[in-house]
C-alpha cells in the first residue's frame, strides 16, 4: 500500500490518528526508511506527529492549519502514552459554555507526568494530576468519538485549585458567571467527600456567591459546615488582611472584578 493511500483509508475510515507501529504494519516498512516516509508525508502536509511515535492524519480541510481540533484526538493520544486523563480547566469551562474568553491553551490533566505540546496553532498545556477518578469527569462526543471532559463541578474547582489552569480570580469570577448555569448544587456538595482540598472548595463558594450563583452553594455550604474549616486568604500570593466572610471561612483580601455579570 502507498502511504497516502494509507492515510486516506484511514480518514475515509473516519480514524485520524496513528501510531508508528501501526504505519509500520500497514506499510510493511521499519527503522530509517519508515521514518523517511513519515517525514515526507509530513512536509506534504497529511500528518503531523504530534508526540513520540504518535501521529495527527490531516484530511485537506485541516492541511491549512496543519493541525486538528485537540477534542478530536486526545482520547487516543491519551490511550496511546496509556495515561488517565480528562479535559480541564478553561477548555473544559468552553465546552461546558463559559466561553466568553476564549482560552489561549488546550488544558489536560493526566495521571503521569508528560510534556506539554506546543504547535503554532495550538498550545496543548498538560497538567498532572496524581488521583485522577472517573467522579471527576463525564463523556462528551466529538467528531471523531468521544471524549473525557471534567464536571461542570471539577471544573470550578480546578479553576481555582489550580493556578496554570487559571491566571487570575477575576478570570475564574467571569467563567463562573457563566459556568454556574451548569452546575449541579448537590454535586459541588460532593466534592467535599471526594477529597478537595476544603480551602479550595471554600473559595468556590465564596466566588460563587459572590458572582450571583447563591442558589447553587446551599449544600456546599452545609457539607462543609460538618467539617474543622480554618480562615483562609481569598487570594493566596497576598497578606491575608481584609473583611472577614463568616458564611465561608473567607478573608477578602483583594477586589474581585469579573468582565461580565450574570
Amino acid at each position: 500500500m502507498r502511504p497516502i493511500e494509507y492515510i486516506k483509508q484511514r480518514i475515509k475510515s473516519g480514524y485520524y490518528t496513528f501510531s508508528r507501529a501501526e504505519a509500520a504494519k500497514a506499510l510493511n516498512k521499519n527503522g530509517a526508511v519508515l521514518s523517511s516516509t513519515l517525514n515526507r508525508l509530513k512536509h506534504e502536509g497529511w500528518i503531523y506527529p504530534l508526540s513520540r511515535g504518535f501521529y495527527l492524519a490531516l484530511d485537506v480541510q485541516h492541511q491549512v492549519r496543519g493541525f486538528l481540533d485537540p477534542v478530536w484526538f486526545v482520547d487516543d493520544w491519551a490511550h496511546h502514552h496509556n495515561v488517565e486523563y480528562y479535559v480541564a480547566g478553561l477548555s473544559a469551562a468552553e465546552q461546558h459554555g463559559a466561553g466568553h474568553q476564549r482560552p489561549m491553551r488546550f488544558q489536560v490533566f493526566t495521571d503521569r507526568q508528560l510534556r506539554s505540546i506546543k504547535h503554532p496553532e495550538l498550545h496543548i498545556e498538560v497538567l498532572f494530576k496524581k488521583n485522577l477518578t472517573n467522579a471527576m469527569w463525564e463523556e462528551r462526543k466529538a467528531p471523531t468519538g468521544y471524549f473525557h471532559l471534567a464536571t461542570p463541578e471539577m471544573t470550578a474547582y480546578d479553576i481555582v485549585a489550580y493556578r496554570r489552569s487559571c491566571p487570575s480570580l477575576d478570570h475564574a469570577a467571569t467563567v463562573f458567571v457563566e459556568l454556574g448555569e451548569v452546575l449541579s448544587g448537590t454535586k459541588l456538595a460532593g466534592l467535599v467527600d471526594q477529597g478537595c482540598m476544603l480551602s479550595v472548595l471554600q473559595r468556590v463558594g465564596w466566588l460563587l456567591d459572590f458572582v450571583g450563583w447563591r442558589e447553587k452553594t446551599g449544600p456546599l455550604h452545609n457539607a462543609l459546615l460538618r467539617k474543622r474549616l480554618l480562615w483562609h486568604p481569598l487570594e493566596t500570593r497576598l497578606a491575608g488582611e481584609g473583611e472577614r466572610d463568616k458564611r465561608w471561612k473567607i478573608i477578602v483580601n483583594t477586589e474581585i472584578q469579573p468582565d461580565i455579570e450574570r
